[in-house]
């Protein structure tokens, strides 16, 4: 899932980019190579819609292997993160070559990803319990 965001320029422009949710494969189908695929078509058609960039939290040892690199090497940085903290998690692909030239800023997680972790819990209690395992893999 792609949704837009932007990054709030240091010059006081708003650069309008893409953030996306995690790509999940099926335990049975993993190292495989559908994750690249269905990332890099996803990729040429958020590219053909005229997006620019994508930036979001991954793992580089997968989401490279498929151009992303680090958002700090584009100047951009990760909202609320403190200076010098651990940002290897923030991941940045130019859509279009040079979009992000000239550009340092904050990157804004949208509105829409922050959810009450009460409301989250009171959500949960409509399905059958699971117990909440940390997975390989997982970020926070």
């Amino acid at each position: 899932m792609f949704m837009r965001t932007v990054i709030e320029a240091d010059d006081g422009r708003v650069i309008p980019v893409l953030t996306m949710g995690p790509i999940g494969i099926t335990p049975e189908l993993k190292r495989q190579g559908y994750g690249k695929k269905l990332l890099d078509c996803c990729l040429e058609k958020a590219t053909a819609l005229g997006f620019g960039a994508v930036l979001f939290e991954g793992n580089i040892g997968f989401y490279g292997h498929c151009g992303f690199t680090y958002a700090r090497s584009f100047g951009i940085r990760y909202h609320d993160l403190p200076e010098g903290a651990d940002d290897s998690f923030f991941l940045c692909k130019e859509l279009i070559p040079g979009y992000l030239d000239g550009i340092t800023g904050v990157y804004r997680t949208p509105k829409g990803y922050y959810v009450d972790d009460a409301d989250v819990e009171e959500f949960d209690k409509a399905f059958p319990p699971k117990e909440k395992l940390r997975l390989p893999g997982q970020i926070f």
